[in-house]
């Protein structure tokens, strides 16, 4: 897959290039490159620096042959010598000093673009790095990666929910729009690297309490991308390569309503809009964390603006505000958000519960469907369900209250549909780690038409507190599917489509009772979603079958105005994870995490949630550790797996 000149593209596109076959390799071995399967449809997926802590998630556990954009989260402002956010009421009030990839720190003019954590981005060894190695970390295992998949792209992704708080300042004058811009091109050179990702969470309102804001940030936004473009496309003439600048995006009204999309449109290559976490624990009400449609039995349900706060009508109104569907890539979430003490009724859906989960995977409501597939879904006392209006899945457990809102394989065959139907540019998911068994990545691709990706089987049929279809992998969103492997029997002489067969210019095949003729070559595209502009069109019908409709039904959007949510109570969307390492001191050896924490006599045991100080001891797995930085701890930041906050006494 190759990035066409921008000349050509105002923007973006990708051109397809033909597959190349070639021998899978050891992460380390061999000089023959793995290849990019080829595909029209972007795959964007962030890969959290923090996973290679705790989480032991490392950049060699990425199939990037089922991607072609890694968004490396995250790098940060350098403001005042500091970087971070010391908001008191975020999930991590702490600041540190503005440092190099060798830990030293710098002085840096505000508006820098800095690393987030030196040790993990660029210090920590991996086993295959030499000592005097000056870059080593996650960074260049990026560039190993890139090495093995030539087609890959690394973006930097600045800033993100926690790493927000400076944007408003950086973009409000001259100046440090020129100094974000120059250091975003020195930072993308230095890390060998590909392009930038903005991730401003959120301009005008919203975001953390802590953040700068200002009614300008709308207008700003737009002039900070434009500096940041200008200063790519000079670079671009120097280094003979192409620079990518997108952004991530809020999938609420609020955030449509501060921001120009259409004037940041025209300034970048694509827009990831972060459409998930429409509702979470911060409403007390049980909902669906990235609902496909608006579902009608959620209007006196108590969650804030239903109607608005689904994927269908996020992605509309940027349609309708101009944005080119084809530089829309659509957010998928990996991941599942939990509320603890919900009624049964309704198998605690859209019930008014006690509150945030007691479970979860790193956090307390918070699952990743790796987790969700070993320990929830139909197992320990969780039954799956299915909301065929919303078009997404859900567990529920009613000995402890449990509900669990979350996405699969049967829901991400409705969105990869849907975002085919819209002609947008592909999909975007937060974050690798939370599918180490590469379920749904798999289900991306192979819908997404990479060759070689392994199709998943979408789920059977489970209870429901309505009637649940059967599906199948090529079901329709808003239709009710039927099966399509074979054609209608004794009813059509033509073979039924297949998602995996090449079809050229004349060649027929029928779907679901109706014949259609393939007008230029075409590989995975629905012959029922083409409409007038794609590779299909109508040719008869099987027999007495029924003919499907061309064009796909869906729920007519509701336009009646609605109150706006408060943004400091319902986010609208992420990547919210918070950076889990320390970056201003140097290990001297790899963390390796601790399981469980048995207390000291005398000491306090260690435990996440708690604003610890310089100087406070605990017990964690009958060790004593000394804190060396102040901080509020969180799970996976425990003292044996964090040297730069806790020292071993």
């Amino acid at each position: 897959m190759i990035f066409k000149s921008r000349k050509s593209r105002r923007g973006y596109a990708i051109a397809m290039v033909a597959a190349m076959a070639l021998s899978m390799f050891p992460a380390f071995g061999g000089s023959v490159k793995q290849a990019e399967a080829a595909s029209n449809y972007k795959i964007v997926g962030y890969y959290a620096s923090w996973a290679a802590y705790g989480r032991a998630y490392n950049v060699t556990d990425i199939d990037a042959s089922k991607m072609n954009v890694i968004n490396y989260a995250f790098a940060d402002i350098c403001w005042n010598g500091k970087h971070g956010n010391p908001d008191p009421t975020g999930p991590n009030p702490t600041t540190w000093s503005c440092q190099n990839e060798a830990g030293q720190t710098i002085n840096a003019p505000n508006g820098t673009v800095v690393l987030g954590d030196p040790w993990i981005d660029a210090q920590k060894s991996f086993g295959d790095d030499k000592w005097d190695d000056p870059i080593k970390g996650n960074l260049k295992q990026l560039w190993k990666l890139k090495d093995k998949n030539p087609d890959l792209k690394t973006v930097i992704s600045i800033g993100g929910w926690t790493w927000s708080n400076r944007f408003s300042d950086v973009a409000a004058s001259a100046a440090t729009r020129e100094v974000f811009a120059n250091s975003s091109v020195d930072f993308i050179r230095k890390y060998k690297m590909d392009g930038v990702d903005l991730d401003w969470e959120y301009p005008v309102s919203g975001g953390l309490d802590g953040n700068s804001y200002r009614p300008e940030d709308k207008q700003n936004y737009v002039l900070l991308l434009q500096k940041v473009r200008e200063k790519l496309d000079a670079a671009e003439k120097v280094d003979g390569k192409e620079y990518l600048l997108t952004i991530a995006s809020g999938a609420g009204p609020t955030y449509i309503q501060n921001n120009d999309l259409v004037g940041i449109a025209n300034v970048v290559d694509w827009i990831n809009i972060m459409t998930y976490d429409f509702n979470g624990s911060w409403n007390k009400t049980s909902g669906h964390n990235a609902p496909l449609y608006y579902d009608t039995a959620a209007s006196n349900s108590g969650l804030t603006d239903p109607q608005n706060f689904n994927i269908d009508k996020a992605v509309t109104t940027y349609l309708s505000k101009g944005v080119p569907a084809s530089k829309l890539v659509l957010g998928m979430a990996f991941y599942g958000r939990g509320w603890g003490g919900c009624p049964t009724a309704g198998n605690g859906q859209y019930q008014v519960c006690a509150g945030i989960s007691s479970t979860g995977t790193w956090e307390k409501g918070s699952y990743d469907f790796y987790d969700l597939e070993a320990n929830y879904i139909n197992k320990n006392g969780y039954t799956r369900y299915w909301n065929d209006a919303a078009k997404v899945p859900y567990l529920y457990n009613p000995t402890n209250g449990t509900f669990i809102s979350y996405d699969d394989v049967q829901s991400f065959d409705f969105k990869t549909s849907y975002l085919k139907s819209k002609g947008l540019a592909g999909a975007m998911f937060w974050e690798t780690s939370g599918d180490r068994n590469k379920t749904l990545l798999n289900k991306l691709a192979s819908d997404l038409g990479y060759a070689g990706a392994t199709p998943t089987p979408v789920p059977t049929a489970t209870p429901s507190a309505t009637p649940t279809p059967t599906t199948s992998p090529t079901a329709t969103p808003g239709t009710t599917p039927t099966p399509t492997a074979t054609p209608t029997p004794g009813a059509c002489t033509v073979a039924a489509w297949s998602s995996t067969a090449v079809y050229n210019g004349g060649q027929k095949a029928s779907y679901n009772g109706t014949i259609y003729e393939a007008k230029w070559w075409t590989q995975g595209d629905r012959p029922d979603l083409s409409g007038a502009s794609g590779p299909w069109k109508t040719a008869g019908t099987c027999g007495t079958a029924t003919p499907t409709p061309s064009a796909t039904p869906t729920p007519t959007p509701i336009t009646t105005p609605t109150p706006t949510p408060k943004p400091s109570t319902t986010p609208t969307a992420t990547p919210t994870a918070t950076p889990t390492a320390t970056p201003s001191a140097t290990p001297t050896a790899t963390p390796t995490a601790t399981p469980t924490a048995t207390p000291t006599p005398g000491v306090s045991a260690w435990a996440s949630g708690i604003a610890y100080k310089t100087g406070d001891t605990v017990s964690y797995s009958g060790k004593t550790y000394t804190c060396l930085q102040p901080h509020t701890s969180l799970a996976g930041w425990e003292p044996a797996t964090t040297p730069a906050l806790w020292k071993l006494k």
